[in-house]
């Protein structure tokens, strides 16, 4: 699978909120050298479709996933009614491609066609902690 536009940097970095239920997740960057006729639509990377939106006005795609919070509550009670406050669990889609824990499998669309291309050896960036605000 061929590269259809010029890649300037390509990396992955892990995030976590700094309150408590703020969750964690990971943002893939994907930076073009030019402004391109392909976009980029989704990626598939870490077992996930994680879909691509373009920063406005610089050469940058991301794609921002969120990891499912563990905590769910439910509502168990002998009234019917009442548990069905409970939401179903969020199901996945599950990638269409085998790949390793740092490759990656980008969606584009090129004069109306859609097409794919592979990324090998997506590097890590350091962890980014997002610090909580102390309103004193």
């Amino acid at each position: 699978m061929k590269t259809p536009i010029e890649l300037k940097d390509v990396y992955f970095q892990k995030w976590i909120a700094g309150v408590e239920g703020g969750g964690s997740g990971f943002m893939l960057y994907i930076e073009v050298n030019e402004k391109p006729d392909v976009q980029l639509e989704h990626a598939y990377f870490k077992g996930k479709k994680i879909e691509l939106r373009h920063k406005t006005n610089e050469l940058v795609y991301v794609g921002h996933h969120t990891y499912p919070s563990r905590k769910q509550d439910l509502s168990m009670s002998d009234d019917p009614k009442e548990e069905f406050k409970n939401q179903l669990p969020v199901v996945e889609e599950k990638p269409p491609f085998e790949l390793k824990d740092n490759e990656c499998i980008v969606a584009y669309t090129k004069n109306g066609k859609k097409g794919y291309f592979k990324l090998n050896n997506v590097p890590e960036k350091e962890l980014q902690a997002y610090p909580t605000r102390n309103n004193q």
